[in-house]
């Protein structure tokens, strides 16, 4: 019976022994598997966008347009500082708008002149010329200014009215051409 309860307790003691064993590599074990399982968080995701007006239809040639200051101008007209000639007017109409636009803005860029910065530049032969475009109610409309105007929801449309001439900020304008060219941009809302 001795013999018994010593191999009973060699048993116990090796498995006393090899459970003390497994604890440190079972602790180990369930703490790689709870760091390895996803943490949770509360994230939060954002969609935005923008949505813009459709254009409206600019009525011009597809040449673009052409405003001729005159053909006969005499450069004793532009002989003093300040002199100019007469203003010439022209239009660009925008039409058939969508109906979910309320206003539309004008942008206008161009070679700014180097006497008269709020003037284009004549690019032309002619010097001491400058060309000025104004709103027809006298709002200058230099390199990169903005006129907005609103869309008229019945006709679905407007109109920007404008005048341009030459002008000679120093005076002793020489005989030549006069040639200027703008950029219109036009966003809608």
């Amino acid at each position: 019976m001795q013999r018994v309860r010593e191999t009973k307790m060699v048993k116990e003691a090796a498995f006393s022994l090899s459970n003390k064993a497994k604890t440190p590599a079972l602790i180990l074990w369930l703490t790689a598997i709870m760091l390895a399982s996803p943490v949770r968080a509360n994230t939060q995701l954002n969609i935005t966008g923008n949505i813009k007006a459709s254009p409206c239809h600019i009525d011009l040639p597809a040449s673009g347009l052409n405003v001729d200051l005159g053909q006969n101008i005499l450069a004793t007209s532009l002989a003093e500082a300040g002199a100019s000639t007469d203003w010439r007017p022209f239009s660009i109409v925008l039409s058939e708008c969508p109906a979910s636009t309320r206003e539309a803005t004008m942008t206008l860029n161009g070679m700014a002149d180097e006497v008269e910065s709020t003037m284009y530049a004549n690019t032309g032969t002619a010097s001491q010329v400058q060309i000025e475009v104004q709103s027809r109610d006298g709002v200058p409309l230099g390199n990169a200014t903005q006129r907005v105007q609103r869309v008229d929801n019945a006709g679905r449309g407007t109109t920007f009215e404008m005048q341009a001439r030459a002008y000679s900020a120093q005076g002793n304008a020489t005989p030549g051409t006069i040639v200027g060219t703008m950029q219109v941009t036009f966003t809608y809302q």
